[in-house]
């Protein structure tokens, strides 16, 4: 008797494991028997869909998802259709009946979401992202130094026994530094950034060196101009001098006759001198002569 029902068992348990292995290459994974006689699946294959729940034929109650279709649920009724990797995406792992197609994105975009079923532009360092899938530079008074993070403030101060030696931009944080022991610490003000205080501090110290650059350069144009004219204008006198000598001048020919002429001159008078002495000795002796008489 004891053999008989252990025999009986055997069997219960091959025909058991006979119906899992064959519901299993039918699709069904784990089913279950009813009053009625009929068996009903509750939970089909990987690729598979409930086809009906309950029936005669264990064949019939479940049916794999169609050509570019899958399923992650086990009781689904229906199967749904792979998704298509649109540009900028890319495909990375084709589609299969229990899994959907995983899509990537080209370089220089990122996934949108967890799916990736979207992509968006990839935001570099000094940028954030917009809600419109897009990048921008980081706003005035905030940075970024990661890749596709939003911006971040800087901080308004430095921590106690430092100072700030470089602003911030839209890469990087303000720049702090301890003071050394020789450079007396500066005010406790000092060490806080504000950007239009010191974008007014930084124009008022350039327009006196554009001034006075302006300014020297009109001076030195002003006398290089008055150089030249003055040298134009003793050149243009040394010119007419040397063209248009004075009249009154003698030249060393009219001197050499000038000379000839008083030589002349003298030598002409000087015998009717001698001749008038002559004739007043003469008349003085006669004179003499006739007082003596």
């Amino acid at each position: 008797m004891k053999l008989i029902q252990r025999i009986l068992c055997d069997v219960l348990l091959i025909t058991t494991l006979l119906y899992i292995t064959e519901g299993q290459k039918l699709g069904c994974e784990e089913w279950t028997a009813n009053d009625l006689h009929d068996i009903c699946c509750d939970r089909c294959s990987p690729g598979y869909h409930v086809a009906a729940h309950c029936g005669t034929n264990l064949r019939e109650l479940c049916s794999p998802c169609e050509p570019n279709s899958y399923t992650l649920d086990p009781r689904a009724l229906s199967c749904k259709r792979c998704t298509q990797c649109i540009d900028p995406q890319v495909e990375v792992k084709p589609c299969s009946g229990s899994a959907d197609t995983v899509c990537g994105c080209l370089p220089g975009f990122r996934c949108g979401n967890k799916e990736c079923r979207y992509c968006v532009q990839e935001c570099t360092e000094g940028q954030e992202p917009t809600n419109d899938r897009t990048c921008r530079k980081c706003p005035e008074g905030t940075f970024n130094n990661k890749t596709h993070s939003p911006c971040k403030p800087w901080r308004k101060s430095c921590s106690e026994g430092e100072y700030i030696i470089a602003r911030g931009n839209e890469f990087s944080d303000i720049i702090c530094s301890r003071m050394s022991a020789i450079s007396p610490s500066p005010p406790k003000e000092t060490t806080t950034l504000k950007t239009h205080e010191r974008t007014k501090t930084d124009n008022n110290s350039i327009y006196p060196l554009i001034g006075f650059f302006a300014g020297s350069c009109a001076l030195m144009i002003t006398f290089i101009l008055l150089l030249w004219l003055t040298y134009k204008r003793t050149k243009s006198k040394s010119k007419s001098k040397s063209k248009d000598p004075k009249p009154d001048t003698p030249t060393h020919g009219e001197l050499t006759i000038m000379m000839v002429e008083h030589e002349e001159a003298c030598s002409f008078h000087q015998p009717e001198q001698e001749q008038g002495g002559s004739s007043e000795s003469i008349n003085t002796q006669d004179s003499e002569t006739k007082l003596i008489v």
